[in-house]
C-alpha cells in the first residue's frame, strides 16, 4: 500500500506543474460578478447527455459492458445531428444556456482532441466535431455554452481503477496506471476545450473515487478553478465534492434534487425529464409540463438554476416528447419570464406549498412575483409576513390591476396582505401576481403557517439537540454546509437528500413557528425512503408542543411522491397522533427519539401539522 507521503509528494509535483500553467494564462483573476452574473440571470438551461451509450449497439445481447462501449463507439454515427436544431429547441424553450457532455465516464470525446484517438473524429465513422458545431450554433444564437466533463475515465490507460466512481470499474485495467499522468491528460483536455471553444461553464462529474483526502489533493481543486476562471469559465462543486464552495463557483445539487428553501449559495439543480439521462427508447416515464414548471419556479424561488436534461437518440434527434414539453415551458416563459430571468431568491427562506416567490430590485421599489400553483378558489390570495407598503398588485401576464388590503394582525404578530384575484386561475400551470412594494422586502424569517392551514417544519432548518455537547458543531444542519455528499461525525447529522438522521433516544430537533389559524392537526413525520423500501418500525418518536405530546412507532401510514428527489425516492409518512392548537402566534415544537432505532437511522425530511378542521 502506498503511504500518505507518497501521495503528498505526487500531489506537490502535480500542483506545481499545473499552477504554473494557470499563472501563465492570466495573472488577473476575474471578479465574482464578471464570472457569475450571466449564470445568476439565466435561471434555466438545457443539459444534453449524448454519446456512445445512446447507440443500438449498446443493447446488443451477449456482450459485456466493455464490448458494448467499444462497439457503440466504433459505430457511432448520428447522421441527423444538427447543432442549430438543438439550439433552436433550447431557445424556443426559454433556456439561456446549454451544458453538453463533452466526455462522459466512458472517456469518449465528442470533439477533435489532440490528446487521444478515442474521440469522434478518429474512432467513429461520423468524423464531425460535435462540440465545435454546437459552440458555433450557440454563439450565433446568443446562448451560453457549458461543458460536462467526467473526471472518471474508464478507457484511459493511466486512470487507476482505484479512483473509479463505479467500484473500481475500468474497461481494461492497467496494473501500472499512473494517476498523475492521467491528471496531466485531464488538465490538457480542459485547456484544449477552453482555448478552442470558449465555454462559460464546466460541469465536472465522476469524482467519487477521490473522496479520500489523500486522493482529493490530486484533483488540484484550487488550481483547476483558477485555470478555468482565467479563461472566463466557472466550475461546479462536483470538482471534488466541494459543497462549501471553498474553491469552485457554484453548488451542483444531487441528481434530480431540489432544496426546500433558500440555502444561501448559488446552486444548480440538474434534472431529467423521465428516468434516464441518456436516451432510452423504453423509458416513457415523462414528467408533465406542469411538474417541470413547478420545479422551475421552486428552484428559482430558492435562488438557483434549473438545468433540464434532454437525451438525443442515436441519430442525434431530441425526442418529440422532450420537444413538446419544452415548447409549453417556452410559451409560459414568453408571458411570465420577468418572474424568472434575472430575479433573486424569495425574501422568505422556507417553502410555500402554494408556489414560490421571486424578486426583482428597482431603484426605489421592488417587485415580488408570487408564482402561484395552487390558485385560491375563493377569489382572495393572502400573503403572510410581508411588512412593506404595497404600491401596486397586478397579474404579470395580462397587466390586469388587482385591488388589495394590508392589515397588521396584533394577535398573530404578523402582517397579512389580501389580494383580490380572479376565481379562475389565469394560467393552467402557474399564474403570477406581480406585487410592487416600497424598499427592500422585509418578511418574516420564522416558519409560517401555510394558506391551507398546514405547518411544514423542514428538518434541514431545525435546531439540533444532541445527547451530548459536540464542540464546534453548528446548531442547525443547514449551517454545516453539507448539501449533497454525506460526512460522518458525532451526533445528529445531515443525511441523503438534505434530510436529517437521528436514531438514539434523547436526540431531538426543534422549531419555532407562527400560527395564523388555530385548530386540530394530525402530526406527521415525513421520512425519505427508496421506492422498494418501507420505513423501519424498530424505534419510536415523540412530538411535544406546549403541554401536549404524541408518541408512536415510526410505522409508515401513507406514501407521498418526493418532488424534490429522483422518482425512486419517496416520502414515507407516519402519523404520530393528533394535537390541538388553541392560540395564534408563536409556538415551539420538538421532535424527539423516544426509543432507539437499531436497524436503520430514519432520514427525516420534515414534521408537518396537517389540519383536521380547516
Amino acid at each position: 500500500m502506498k503511504s500518505c507521503s507518497y501521495y503528498l509528494i505526487l500531489s506537490m509535483l502535480f500542483f506545481t506543474t499545473n499552477l504554473l500553467k494557470a499563472q501563465k494564462i492570466n495573472e488577473v483573476k476575474p471578479s465574482d460578478k464578471d464570472l457569475m452574473s450571466w449564470f445568476r440571470d439565466a435561471r434555466f438551461g438545457m443539459f444534453i447527455h449524448f454519446g456512445a451509450s445512446t447507440s443500438e449497439d449498446f443493447l446488443e445481447e451477449g456482450l459485456n459492458k466493455t464490448e458494448k462501449y467499444e462497439a457503440s463507439v466504433k459505430n457511432f454515427n448520428p447522421v441527423d445531428f444538427d447543432a442549430n436544431e438543438w439550439v433552436r429547441i433550447a431557445k424556443d424553450a426559454g433556456m439561456k444556456y446549454i451544458v453538453f457532455t463533452t466526455k462522459h465516464h466512458d472517456g469518449f470525446c465528442k470533439w477533435d482532441s489532440k490528446l487521444t484517438d478515442w474521440d469522434v473524429m478518429d474512432a467513429t465513422p461520423f468524423k464531425r466535431d460535435i462540440v465545435g458545431e454546437l459552440a458555433k450554433a450557440c454563439k450565433e444564437a446568443g446562448i451560453e455554452l457549458g461543458f460536462y466533463y467526467s473526471i472518471a475515465d474508464w478507457h484511459h490507460p493511466e486512470y487507476d481503477p482505484s479512483y473509479s466512481n463505479r467500484n473500481g470499474f475500468h474497461f481494461n485495467p492497467n496494473p501500472d496506471a499512473d494517476i498523475t499522468k492521467y491528471m496531466d491528460y485531464m488538465y490538457g483536455q480542459i485547456k484544449e476545450l477552453c482555448e478552442n471553444y470558449q465555454p462559460k461553464l464546466f460541469w465536472f462529474d465522476g469524482s467519487a473515487g477521490f473522496r479520500n483526502p489523500n486522493k482529493k489533493r490530486l484533483l488540484g481543486q484550487q488550481e483547476m478553478a483558477d485555470l478555468l476562471n482565467s479563461y472566463g469559465a466557472i466550475s461546479n462543486s462536483r470538482l471534488g465534492d466541494n459543497d462549501t464552495l471553498e474553491y469552485v463557483n457554484y453548488l451542483s445539487m444531487g441528481d434530480n434534487m431540489t432544496p426546500s428553501g433558500n440555502i444561501g449559495v448559488d446552486f444548480e439543480s440538474a434534472q431529467t425529464m423521465n428516468d434516464n439521462w441518456h436516451f432510452k427508447a423504453d423509458d416513457n416515464h415523462w414528467k408533465s409540463p406542469a411538474t417541470m414548471l413547478e420545479k422551475l419556479i421552486d428552484i428559482t424561488g430558492n435562488g438557483g438554476n434549473y438545468l433540464l436534461n434532454v437525451g438525443p437518440d442515436s441519430k442525434g434527434v431530441i425526442p418529440l416528447e422532450s420537444q413538446e414539453r419544452l415548447k409549453i415551458m417556452g410559451d409560459w416563459l414568453k408571458k411570465n419570464g420577468a418572474a424568472i430571468y434575472g430575479t433573486q431568491a424569495s425574501p422568505y427562506p422556507y417553502e410555500f406549498n402554494w408556489g414560490s416567490i421571486t424578486q426583482r430590485h428597482q431603484e426605489k421599489t421592488m417587485t415580488l412575483y408570487l408564482n402561484v400553483v395552487d390558485w385560491p378558489k375563493n377569489g382572495v390570495f393572502k400573503l403572510y409576513g410581508l411588512s412593506n407598503k404595497v404600491v401596486q398588485a397586478s397579474l404579470l401576464a395580462s397587466s390586469q390591476t388587482l385591488s388589495y388590503d394590508s392589515d397588521f394582525n396584533a394577535a398573530t404578530g404578523t402582517n397579512i396582505i389580501s389580494i383580490k384575484i380572479p376565481k379562475t386561475a389565469p394560467d393552467p400551470f402557474v399564474s403570477v401576481v406581480a406585487l410592487q412594494i416600497e424598499g427592500k422586502a422585509k418578511m418574516e424569517q420564522t416558519f409560517l403557517q401555510q394558506l391551507d392551514g398546514t405547518v411544514i417544519l423542514d428538518a434541514f432548518r431545525s435546531t439540533i439537540h444532541d445527547n451530548e455537547f459536540v464542540a464546534n458543531k453548528p446548531l442547525r444542519p443547514i449551517d454545516q454546509r453539507i448539501f449533497t455528499v454525506l460526512k460522518k461525525d458525532e451526533g445528529i447529522m445531515p443525511t441523503r437528500g438534505m434530510t436529517v438522521g437521528l436514531d438514539e433516544a434523547g436526540q431531538a430537533l426543534s422549531w419555532d413557528f407562527r400560527v395564523i389559524k388555530p385548530g386540530r392537526y394530525k402530526v406527521a413525520v415525513v421520512c425519505s425512503v427508496k421506492e422498494e423500501e418501507y420505513l423501519k418500525a424498530d424505534g419510536s418518536m415523540r412530538v411535544t408542543l406546549g403541554e401536549q405530546s404524541v408518541e408512536n412507532k415510526l410505522i409508515e401510514h401513507e406514501r407521498w411522491d418526493n418532488e424534490r428527489m429522483a422518482t425512486e425516492m419517496k416520502c414515507a409518512v407516519t402519523i404520530l397522533g393528533t394535537i390541538k392548537i388553541n392560540k395564534v402566534g408563536m409556538h415551539t415544537l420538538t421532535l424527539e427519539v423516544s426509543s432507539d432505532f437499531k436497524d436503520s437511522k430514519p432520514n427525516v425530511i420534515s414534521v408537518q401539522l396537517l389540519p383536521v378542521d380547516h
